[in-house]
C-alpha cells in the first residue's frame, strides 16, 4: 500500500528523529510503500502584498553567503544562550500559534535547479552535527521523503495516497509549535486516515481551536494515542469508544535492532569505561545540581552530553557534544552507565537498554499538574512500569533505588505486542 506518513520531520530533536525511523521501518518491513511528507515552512496567516514579501525573505534567507548565516546564527545562539544560562526554569510556550499550510511557488521554483537547492542545503546543514542528521535523513536511505511546496503538490500527494498516518510525538499538541493543520491532515480529502501513537500532551484543547480540532479528528477511521490522558481527552471530544493506547514507535523496535542502528555511529573522541550520559530538551539550574548529585552518589566522574539544540551547559564539568547525531546518540545512550534525562524519549531507551537512569521533569511539579504539557507523559508512563520513584527528587535518595528490567520487560512485551497487533488492524482493516 502506498502510506503517506505525517509527523515532525525532519527535526533536529534526537527522540523526534526516532520515532519517526522506528514507525517508518515497521511498515516498510511489513512491505508497505511508506513516504515522508513534509513542507518544513508552516506560517502564520499571512495574506497578500506581506506573503510576497515573505516568499522573497525565504529565498534570500538561503542564497546569503554561508558566513554571513553563521554569523547571524551565532548572535542568535548567544542570545538564546545567555537566557537559558540565566533562567531558573523551562517555560513551554503558552502561546497559541495557528498555522496555514505554505504556499511558496518561488522557492518551489528555484529548489529545480542543483546550485540552489545545494547553496540551500549548505545554509541549512551547515554544522557538523546537521550535516550527520542530513546524511542520516536523506542519504542513508532510511527514509522516502516528499516535501510540499504548493496546494497543487497537496493535491497530487493525496491522489497518489492509498492512505495517510499521522505518527507519534506531540503533532496534535497546540502549544508545541502551534495548531498545525498538516498534523490534522486537513487536507488529505477523503482518502483514508489513521493515527499511531500521535500525542497531545496537554489537559485539553484551547476553546479557539477545539471544534476544528473534533472536525479533524472525526475523519480519521482509527485514533491510537500515547497517553491514557489523550485516550479519555479524545473518547470525550469525539464521543468514541474506540481510542486506542499504544506504545510510542521507538519501542517497536528489538533491542538488536537499535544496535544495528547504533553501530553506524562516527564518534570523534574516546569514550570513557564508565560515563554518565546526559540528554536535555530543556533547561532548569537544576539539573546541574541532580547530574553533580548523581556523580557523587554513583561515584562516577565522567560525563558526556550530547546536545542538539545549541546550549553550552556544561553539566558536571563533562563534555558537550556538539557534533553527535541520531547514530551517535543511541550509541552513547546504550553504553552509558547512567543516563541523566528530561527527555520522554531517552527515557524509553534507558528502558529498552536496560539503563539505570534519573529523570528530571521539564517544569516544576509542585507548579503543574500531572496532566502539564511537559510533565502528563512522564506520569503516564513512568506509573505505567511502577517506576515513579526514578523521577529526580533533591530531597531524598529513593531515584537511587534499582529497577526491576524483568517486571518492566515484562509489562513492555505485552504492551509491544498488542500495539503492533492494533497498528496492523488499523493499517490492514
Amino acid at each position: 500500500m502506498k502510506i503517506k506518513l505525517v509527523t515532525f520531520f525532519p527535526h533536529p530533536n534526537f527522540g523526534t528523529c526516532l520515532q519517526s525511523y522506528a514507525l517508518n521501518k515497521v511498515l516498510r518491513d511489513w512491505g508497505h510503500d511508506v513516504e515522508f511528507i513534509y513542507n518544513r515552512h508552516e506560517t502564520v496567516d499571512i495574506d497578500g502584498d506581506n506573503y510576497v514579501k515573505f516568499q522573497i525573505k525565504e529565498v534570500i534567507k538561503y542564497i546569503i553567503p554561508s558566513a554571513i548565516v553563521k554569523f547571524i546564527k551565532s548572535i542568535r545562539k548567544k542570545k538564546h544562550t545567555d537566557l537559558t544560562e540565566s533562567s531558573t526554569d523551562f517555560v513551554p510556550d503558552e502561546n497559541l500559534y495557528i498555522l496555514k499550510l505554505p504556499n511558496l511557488p518561488i522557492l518551489k521554483f528555484l529548489c529545480r535547479f542543483k546550485s540552489f537547492r545545494n547553496k540551500y542545503l549548505s545554509n541549512l546543514y551547515n554544522t557538523k552535527q546537521q550535516k550527520k542528521v542530513y546524511k542520516y535523513t536523506f542519504l542513508d536511505g532510511n527514509y522516502k521523503t516528499k516535501r510540499l511546496f504548493t496546494p497543487k503538490d497537496y493535491r497530487d500527494v493525496t491522489a497518489d495516497a492509498d492512505m495517510f498516518i499521522t505518527g507519534s510525538d506531540q503533532i496534535w499538541n497546540p502549544y508545541c509549535g502551534g495548531f498545525n493543520p498538516m498534523m490534522f491532515l486537513e487536507f488529505a480529502g477523503d482518502k483514508k486516515r489513521i493515527a499511531y501513537s500521535s500525542s497531545i500532551s496537554r489537559p485539553d484543547f484551547p476553546d479557539e481551536i477545539k471544534q476544528r480540532v473534533k472536525d479533524d479528528l472525526s475523519k480519521f477511521k482509527h485514533i491510537a494515542v500515547r497517553e491514557q490522558h489523550s485516550v479519555d481527552l479524545l473518547g470525550k471530544l469525539l464521543d468514541r469508544k474506540d481510542i486506542k493506547l499504544v506504545v510510542d514507535p521507538t519501542m517497536l523496535l528489538t533491542k538488536d535492532q537499535w544496535m544495528d542502528f547504533a553501530n553506524k555511529a562516527e564518534i570523534e573522541f574516546t569514550i570513557p569505561e564508565k560515563y554518565i550520559f546526559c540528554y536535555f530538551v530543556g533547561c532548569r539550574e537544576e539539573y546541574k545540581d541532580m547530574v553533580n548529585d548523581v556523580k557523587a552518589r554513583t561515584a562516577i566522574d565522567k560525563v558526556i552530553t550530547v546536545d542538539c539544540y545549541g546550549y553550552t551547559l556544561n553539566y558536571g564539568d563533562g563534555y558537550v557534544y556538539h557534533d553527535g547525531g541520531p547514530y551517535e546518540w543511541v550509541y552513547l545512550l546504550s553504553h552509558a552507565s547512567v543516563v541523566c534525562m528530561d527527555s520522554f524519549h531517552a527515557t524509553i531507551f534507558a528502558l529498552k537498554f536496560h539503563k539505570d537512569f534519573v529523570h528530571i521533569l521539564k517544569t516544576k511539579p509542585k507548579e503543574n499538574s500531572n496532566n502539564s504539557s511537559q510533565n502528563g507523559r512522564m506520569y503516564d508512563i513512568l506509573s505505567r512500569y511502577g517506576i515513579l520513584y526514578k523521577l529526580y527528587n533533591a530531597e531524598n535518595t529513593d531515584w537511587m533505588k534499582p529497577i526491576d528490567f524483568a517486571h518492566v520487560d515484562e509489562i513492555m512485551k505485552s504492551e509491544i505486542e498488542d500495539s503492533l497487533k492494533y497498528l496492523k488492524f488499523e493499517v490492514e482493516n
